[in-house]
């Protein structure tokens, strides 16, 4: 079994070229990347470390261009299996599989969002030729089976992302101070950090509980807005938004409450490293993140935009450090026998396994 996997960025700031790193971590030599998009090379030599065979093709929107390498590659490297990620990776998976059908097509879905216009028409046709799909969460399935009738009837497996318990790293900024909340997330709409930070008016102003803080490890467009809600709310001196940070581990091992608000998050591979790290979670009650955290038994589950019910878990957790640490140390176990890199490989190891010998 030779894999290729087809991915937009070395990112591993986000979750899907994180994980696909661990897939080529465990394939090796047996595996190869192609990578469309020139940003984030400073994260290349984590790819070139696994013993994959790398290639780049930044030729923009020339799908001639990509699809001519993906051929070459494909026959050099005597590939059977190709691994498609994102709407671009699907479309040439398409492409591959019309010039070489003997090769299998494996697309996963990354998140639940409809796409919009034409778009959609395009990739009704091109499933039609994809020959399996995996889906990161049943919240996942359900959403894109309600968008695509077709894929109702197609080979497919829910495969939950996995990942590993980040290391401790040694940071000078590394220890927050008491009472403090972390998320890691990028400042983008659906991630919802304005529910927080409108959590922490409540907490701050009308409780009057100074000594409570949140940090917010991650960067995006919503960063200006955000921190104009927080100058607004004089929230400066309580909430902190870090840019995106290398050192996750020390902010996860230093925080006391790791929170998650997003309102359409298709799993949520941050939640499951705070879970490894023996954190208290709290997380909106919608998309994937229930399945992944029991409410009142590994975490607690709230409305994604409600602030009072947000601020009133923030306390109950800071209040009631027996409970805190009870869902800390069940969530932990929960992710350990569901949410590790080493069952997430292997699960995708048999799935490909499955479909190459259909």
């Amino acid at each position: 079994m030779r894999i290729l996997f087809i991915l937009s960025s070395y990112n591993i700031y986000g979750g899907t070229p994180k994980k696909a790193l661990g897939l080529l971590r465990y394939f090796g030599s047996n595996s190869s990347l192609y990578i469309w998009h020139n940003t984030y090379p400073e994260f290349k030599p984590e790819f070139i470390k696994t013993g994959a065979k790398i290639y780049e093709g930044f030729f923009g929107r020339n799908v001639f261009r990509h699809l001519t390498r993906l051929i070459d590659i494909i026959d050099k490297e005597n590939i059977n299996i190709v691994h498609a990620y994102f709407s671009m990776g699907e479309g040439l998976g398409f492409l591959v599989k019309l010039f070489r059908p003997n090769v299998k097509i494996v697309v996963s879905f990354e998140n639940g969002m409809k796409p919009k216009g034409i778009k959609s028409i395009v990739l009704r046709f091109v499933y039609k030729k994809i020959d399996a799909f995996i889906y990161i969460s049943e919240y996942v399935k359900a959403q894109k089976e309600k968008q695509f009738r077709i894929l109702k009837n197609k080979v497919a497996k829910i495969i939950y992302n996995g990942t590993d318990q980040r290391v401790k790293e040694d940071s000078p900024n590394d220890i927050l101070k008491n009472h403090s909340l972390l998320d890691v997330a990028g400042l983008i709409d659906l991630k919802n950090i304005e529910v927080v930070i409108r959590a922490f008016d409540i907490i701050i102003n009308k409780l009057q509980r100074e000594n409570i803080y949140f940090y917010v490890a991650g960067d995006g467009p919503e960063r200006q807005k955000l921190e104009t809600l927080i100058g607004e709310l004089g929230l400066f001196d309580n909430i902190f938004l870090l840019g995106y940070r290398s050192d996750i581990g020390a902010l996860l091992n230093s925080c006391d409450i790791f929170v998650h608000p997003a309102y359409d998050e298709g799993f949520g591979i941050a939640v499951a490293e705070a879970m490894l790290a023996c954190r208290p979670i709290i997380v909106s009650n919608a998309g994937a993140l229930p399945e992944l955290i029991i409410h009142n038994e590994s975490g607690l589950v709230v409305n994604p935009f409600d602030p009072q019910e947000w601020a009133n878990a923030i306390i109950q957790l800071i209040d009631n450090k027996e409970f805190a640490k009870y869902l800390a140390v069940n969530a932990n176990q929960r992710a350990k026998q569901n949410f590790t890199e080493e069952k997430f490989v292997l699960k995708s190891e048999l799935f490909y396994k499955e479909v190459l010998f259909r």
